[in-house]
């Protein structure tokens, strides 16, 4: 009996590379997280094997054509790149182009609109903080973009004389007593007022929380479900829908 290899999805991300295994109906366990450099990403897939693969990316075109050429020579399966597109499972994209938004914000959006199919605010709180609104009938609304905790450190630590703060200590909102603290208190309550304030504007949309950072923003007071691999998921249900169409 020929074994059934599952996919590989992969989320090419400005400081990570997140990849999981997974079929059609679900993700399955085995997974992880490598740092943004293809070698780093084949090291980490060591053993593993997939039947098909699959990509979204925010990290360049030179950079994508990089990591697909290191999967082809590591495994001989198909490799599928997403990206955004104008709609999709009757969720309507915003932009125009449609291609110009960020794929990882469409994925996360078609990840969360597969499951639930009612209105949404869809956070993803990476590197930069995405928070994306999306009606009862699928359409796209717009949605906001703000630098995430670390990028405000830098900003401060960058752009100001007395602020040298290198390092984010534990979330907090307290406040501090002295520069680094305040700093770190400063950075978690913006982001979480934020993201908020997009929520409380939208009382009936159901806010779905992903990205690096949310478990902390959570952990801080924030409502909302964590969808910790909605960007991978969103991805899984499109791939699912290319290999339909391309068997028939």
């Amino acid at each position: 009996m020929n074994e059934v290899l599952p996919w590989l999805l992969l989320d090419v991300g400005n400081t990570a590379i997140k990849w999981r295994l997974a079929h059609a109906e679900g993700l399955l366990d085995r997974g992880g997280r490598a740092a943004s450099d293809p070698q780093a990403l084949c090291e980490a897939l060591t053993g593993v094997r997939w039947s098909q693969a699959a990509l979204t990316s925010v990290a360049g075109s030179s950079f994508d054509r990089e990591v697909v050429a290191r999967l082809s020579e590591v495994g001989d399966a198909p490799v599928w790149q997403g990206v955004a597109e104008p709609s999709r499972f009757g969720l309507t994209n915003a932009y125009q182009p449609p291609a110009s938004i960020g794929a990882d914000r469409w994925f996360a959006m078609l990840g969360a609109w597969c499951e639930y199919k009612e209105p949404l605010c869809v956070v993803d709180a990476g590197t930069a903080i995405t928070i994306d609104v999306v009606a009862s009938d699928g359409h796209h609304e717009g949605g906001y973009i703000v630098p995430g905790v670390d990028l405000m450190r830098q900003s401060l630590t960058q752009d100001t004389r007395l602020i040298d703060v290198n390092t984010l200590a534990a979330p907090t909102m307290l406040p501090g007593s002295d520069t680094a603290q305040c700093v770190n208190a400063g950075v978690w309550q913006a982001a979480q007022g934020a993201i908020q304030s997009v929520i409380t504007r939208y009382p009936q949309y159901r806010p779905v929380i992903t990205g690096g950072t949310g478990p902390e923003l959570l952990a801080l007071g924030l409502q909302g479900e964590h969808r910790p691999h909605l960007v991978l998921d969103g991805l899984r249900v499109w791939l699912s829908s290319e290999l339909d169409e391309s068997a028939c």
